[in-house]
């Protein structure tokens, strides 16, 4: 017969040791280790020309960061007084056309009435110089309403938010 290495017996074998190694490293810890005196002071190794241009780099990238941040902050605020500012105007500007239709079709009901009720062409020659006196009045009323309006407003220009800093480049080891 045959021995194999996979039996019972060779199995509980492995898994006590195991058991064993295991909680040997976790028991064997208890000695109390050595701690530096509190006279003696550790000094900071120096930075590296590297680490200094890194920390300048995050220093550089935390200012691009809260410029770009207060920049969007005051475009949007632009842009919505912007926005208001630009309502405004145009419901303004559609009041003064709306007076200006409505003065022009008034004009034009007049005129029409006049010249069905005229029966001379005197009376109609008066008629259709009322309605040309009438329309020139609204016009100019339409045009002093809209240049005392004043311009559109103009949307605010994006802000220029700089360019994004350049990370330093790490130094290679030096073949010796």
């Amino acid at each position: 017969m045959k021995a194999t290495f996979i039996n019972s017996r060779n199995v509980a074998l492995l898994v006590a040791a195991g058991l064993l190694a295991g909680t040997g490293t976790a028991i064997a810890d208890e000695t109390p280790t050595a701690t530096a005196s509190p006279t003696a002071t550790a000094t900071p190794k120096p930075l590296t020309e590297y680490q200094k241009a890194k920390a300048a780099y995050s220093a550089a990238v935390a200012a691009y960061i809260a410029n770009r941040k207060s920049n969007a902050a005051q475009y949007k605020a632009a842009i919505e007084a912007f926005v208001a500012a630009k309502k405004s105007y145009n419901d303004t500007r559609t009041n003064i056309l709306k007076t200006y239709k409505s003065e022009l079709a008034a004009a034009k009901t007049a005129r029409e009435a006049a010249i069905a009720t005229a029966t001379t062409d005197a009376a109609k020659l008066a008629a259709n110089t009322a309605h040309r006196t009438a329309v020139a009045a609204a016009t100019s009323k339409r045009d002093a309403a809209i240049v005392a309006l004043g311009v559109a407003p103009a949307a605010p220009a994006t802000p220029l938010i700089g360019a994004r800093p350049t990370p330093p480049v790490k130094p290679t080891k030096s073949a010796s």
